[in-house]
């Protein structure tokens, strides 16, 4: 057999969004493996490697074997429901290259707009219906990324197989650089009671439940939420235009809750769309070529 089917095979055997996945435990591995001295627990950070490694062979080896449609979703879902570990963990190997870089973002803000944004919107804003209004907008991140996955894949499977990877993908790319390059974000970063924010109603709740469970002072630069929104806008309006009526208003509100709530810096919000002319192309290719 030839080096090029060997090649095919493999890739045929597992799905676009695990090798990207496999991509990503292989690099960040390196990347702890160089600062191992400087990492804590570094019996979990491998050990969680080596466990979803072996359980994403367990379920190709699963599916491959009798084609099970559930087995089937899992696989693709999977990566998914990993980004919820992979995420808040990037805080603890952050500081390897780089210290704390959030006073950088305080200045370029202040530079830019002459006010601290960040603290501005919610004090002059302060309505409780306004609050749970923009605690909404942060929460529909979830509604916009997974639900249009969710559409895909009941209503446009060939669709949905591009649509996984290059989200996923793009999830990855955003962790790289928190992995790299420190801030924690306004609410973080500020001292009470600067970091403290308007209450709301339901979602309000919700939010600050989801992030004392999940959240960590990392990833602030650039902000994943308004990229990976932009990324699916960007997708839906090449693609499935039929849900850009439901994704873009909830991407207007959600750029303007990660300010509001104090999860970014007004900077972090332009980093994070001007990072998607870099992140979408590079899915869209790495698709193309896997």
């Amino acid at each position: 057999m030839s080096i090029k089917n060997q090649k095919s095979k493999i890739i045929n055997y597992f799905l676009p969004v695990e090798i990207v996945t496999f991509a990503y435990i292989l690099i960040t591995a390196v990347y702890l493996a160089v600062f191992f001295d400087r990492l804590e627990a570094p019996v979990v950070h491998f050990g969680i490697r080596i466990g979803v490694t072996v359980l994403m062979f367990l379920l190709v080896k699963l599916h491959n074997t009798g084609r099970n449609p559930v087995v089937e979703f899992i696989r693709y879902f999977l990566p998914f429901v990993f980004l919820s570990y992979w995420y808040p963990e990037t805080y603890y190997f952050s500081n390897f290259i780089f210290d704390n870089l959030d006073h950088r973002f305080v200045k370029a803000d202040q530079l830019l707009f002459s006010c601290q944004p960040s603290l501005e919107f919610s004090s002059r804003m302060s309505w409780p219906w306004f609050s749970e209004l923009m605690y909404f907008g942060y929460f529909s991140y979830y509604f916009i990324f997974f639900g249009t996955a969710l559409w895909c894949w009941f209503f446009y499977k060939e669709l949905f197989h591009k649509a996984v990877f290059v989200f996923v993908c793009s999830f990855y790319l955003f962790y790289i650089v928190f992995s790299i390059f420190p801030t924690m974000g306004p609410q973080f970063y500020f001292p009470p009671p600067l970091n403290e924010i308007p209450d709301g109603y339901l979602f309000c709740k919700l939010m600050r439940f989801l992030q004392a469970i999940g959240e960590k002072p990392t990833g602030a630069f650039p902000s994943s939420h308004v990229g990976i929104s932009f990324t699916v806008v960007i997708f839906v309006a090449q693609h499935c235009r039929v849900l850009l009526k439901y994704v873009l208003p909830l991407f207007m509100i959600l750029l303007l809750s990660t300010v509001y709530i104090k999860a970014h810096y007004l900077v972090d919000v332009l980093g994070g769309l001007a990072a998607v002319a870099f992140t979408y192309p590079l899915g869209n290719r790495i698709y193309r070529i896997i």
